[in-house]
């Protein structure tokens, strides 16, 4: 569930935001210059004109089967066992006895390779590599960010006089070779390559998934593949220690605006029992979708703890709640899945199990996707959970994609059916990328920050379902909105007054913290406006409206202006003495039955920023924050509304 790190410096103050797309800080492995990647080389040396014979061997990587029946989890996780598939569309070199390249290509979608050289007796090598630059996929899996190099897997054949005297052709290359393969157990190869190929082949499915449900699968006029992905993984290794030197939390994760995955290989040199995530394709898969949310939707997670299971910051938990989903979508499309229930669940193993009994292994973190949202393990979201709580919780999010996702005449669980709506209007409304449509959440000028809520409103403009019923149902159980207006909503100087209220909540903590936080549905209004440079004022004028249950309690609002890519930034820092290189102004005041407030814009340059209207509960009890305020804003003489 925890997925990448990043250390945020906030004034004096270190902390560490678990996420899952910002891109880390440190590097603590080696004080050299990093090796450039060696330059790709897949096309085909000719030799037709010189009599070459063809040869077509066979290249495979084995795998780490998962053993999965909720309702035996004793048994669940990684197996001794391995299964085995082909090594699709990689690059492959053919070397002589005295180490020359003679020859190059990629494998086909089965893993073979074919290709011609010439007709001389002798001993070549066949490398089989862990990347791929073609129209099927576009990735690189390297062992370390200083060496660059990818995994290769070798077979060494011998040509004499027999083969060469067999006149094989093009349509009947020989093909007397054996299979040869990526090892998956360490006792076999210590490097387990095939740990690097089920990362490639996980890429491979993703984008072999949206080729085909977006109906872009004409190769000349009509294809797709992803952007260049590079991924780093190395058996027994953890990349957090890229950040943190020595540090003993394995994690994934995707690093933003580098376009590159950092896959657990496991802690200290253990892949026996320690959290690996090579052979985790609900790991993959979401890191890759953080790679498609960086390139094709709008990735803006501010990072931050989550565990399923808390209210987070609206861009965190689209970001996530995405990413869950989209790990599932793609399994849900594959024959290598071994039964029907496992796509709907996000898996996350440890270690792996040589029995039923095997403490040695198991599985970590597990949801369903298809729960009920009142009876939902992760992100519980029962009849008392207020209205547009959704959007603040990435399962429910997940869950929410899911079931919309499903056919409308599917049953997802009990009698609840799916919402009808395509991949296809996902991928749409989330990327843009299917048609010159600007109602896509990759369109910033219409809602800059991203969140359920906007991405909803898109796609209740781009779906072709007439009858919205059922997928209006998913958004009902699951308190998703379908519009920005608790998070991030623009804000325009206007003549006409608006109003908003608060009805306030006390802080809280997540398990295992000692952090205070605010609740961001509750106790915060998130408004987005464009400031123009002029100088203006922004004012906050509040009145409790309804009073605590205490009479002499008062409510307490305060008014915060963020720039646009900002960390929240809770009252305990500044309480504390540290300050936010992402709060460009706020003001604090005493609490009052009428509250006044003011910010000045001047000397902040022109752009977008967002208002934070927060009710202060820090260290007050549910007494003195459960009334109601009402407010509104304005900038110069006019109101700030939507």
């Amino acid at each position: 569930m925890i997925n990448s790190l990043v250390l945020a410096l906030l004034g004096g103050l270190s902390f560490l935001f678990l996420t899952a797309c910002t891109p880390f800080t440190a590097d603590f492995g080696s004080s050299s210059p990093a090796a450039t990647e060696p330059e790709y080389k897949g096309t085909p040396t000719d030799y037709s004109g010189t009599n070459p014979i063809y040869i077509k061997v066979l290249a495979k990587y084995k795998y780490r089967t998962t053993a999965f029946d909720i309702s035996s989890p004793a048994a669940m996780g990684l197996r001794s066992t391995t299964a085995e598939r082909g090594i699709p569309h990689c690059e492959f070199h053919v070397y002589d006895s005295a180490g020359n390249r003679i020859q190059q290509g990629e494998t086909d979608e089965d893993g073979y390779a074919a290709f011609a050289i010439p007709r001389t007796q002798g001993t070549y090598s066949l490398k089989v590599y862990s990347r791929a630059l073609n129209d099927y996929i576009k990735v690189s899996v390297l062992a370390d960010i200083y060496s660059n190099e990818p995994y290769a897997i070798t077979k060494n054949f011998t040509l004499n006089t027999g083969n060469i005297n067999s006149g094989t052709t093009v349509g009947s290359p020989y093909t007397g070779f054996t299979t040869f393969y990526a090892e998956a157990d360490e006792a076999v190869s210590s490097n387990i390559e095939g740990g690097a190929f089920n990362i490639l082949y996980d890429v491979y499915l993703a984008n072999e998934y949206i080729r085909n449900q977006t109906g872009r699968t004409t190769l000349v006029s009509n294809w797709w593949v992803a952007n260049k992905v590079t991924a780093y993984w190395k058996a027994g290794f953890n990349p957090y220690t890229y950040i943190s030197s020595g540090s003993t939390s394995g994690v994934s994760f995707y690093s933003q605006g580098t376009n590159n995955l950092f896959i657990l290989g496991g802690i200290s040199g253990n892949v026996r029992t320690a959290d690996t995530d090579h052979f985790d394709d609900s790991i993959i898969l979401h890191e890759y979708a953080h790679f498609l949310e960086d390139n094709y939707g709008n990735s803006q997670s501010p990072g931050g703890s989550h565990d399923g299971n808390f209210i987070i910051d609206a861009r965190l938990a689209w970001s996530e709640g995405w990413a869950n989903y989209f790990q599932s979508a793609v399994l849900s499309d594959t024959d290598d899945v071994p039964n029907t229930d496992r796509p709907k669940y996000y898996i996350d193993t440890y270690g792996y199990k040589t029995s039923d009994g095997d403490t040695s292994g198991g599985i970590g973190v597990v949801f369903n996707l298809a729960q009920a949202a009142a009876s939902a393990t992760k992100d519980n979201i029962s009849l008392s959970t207020p209205a547009s709580e959704g959007n603040f919780r990435e399962v429910s999010i997940s869950r929410t994609l899911y079931k919309s996702s499903r056919n409308s005449a599917q049953v997802y669980t009990g009698t609840k059916y799916g919402g009808g709506i395509s991949f296809t209007e996902i991928w749409k409304t989330f990327s843009g990328e299917l048609s010159s449509m600007t109602q896509s959440l990759s369109n910033t000028s219409a809602f800059p920050l991203p969140s359920i809520g906007a991405f909803n409103y898109f796609l209740n403009l781009n779906t072709a379902v007439s009858d919205k019923t059922k997928w209006n149902a998913v958004l009902t159980e699951e308190k998703q909105p379908v519009d920005a207006s608790e998070f991030g909503q623009v804000v325009t100087s206007k003549v006409a007054s608006c109003t908003r209220s608060i009805t306030g909540t006390a802080d809280s903590f997540m398990a295992g913290d000692s952090l205070p936080r605010s609740n961001h549905l509750k106790n915060n209004d998130f408004l987005v406006f464009y400031y123009n440079g002029n100088g203006s004022t922004i004012n906050l004028n509040a009145t409790q409206t309804v009073a605590p249950t205490v009479s002499s309690y008062q409510m307490d609002l305060d008014l915060y202006v963020y720039y646009l890519s900002y960390v929240y930034f809770e009252e305990a820092y500044i309480d504390a003495g540290y300050k936010s290189q992402y709060l460009a102004k706020y003001k604090r005041t005493p609490a009052s039955t009428s509250m006044n407030e003011s910010i000045s814009m001047s000397g902040l340059p022109s752009g977008y920023y967002m208002i934070n209207v927060k009710l202060n509960s820090l260290d007050k009890i549910t007494n003195e924050v459960n009334g109601t305020v009402t407010y509104d804003l304005k900038i110069g003489s006019n109101f700030l509304c939507p």
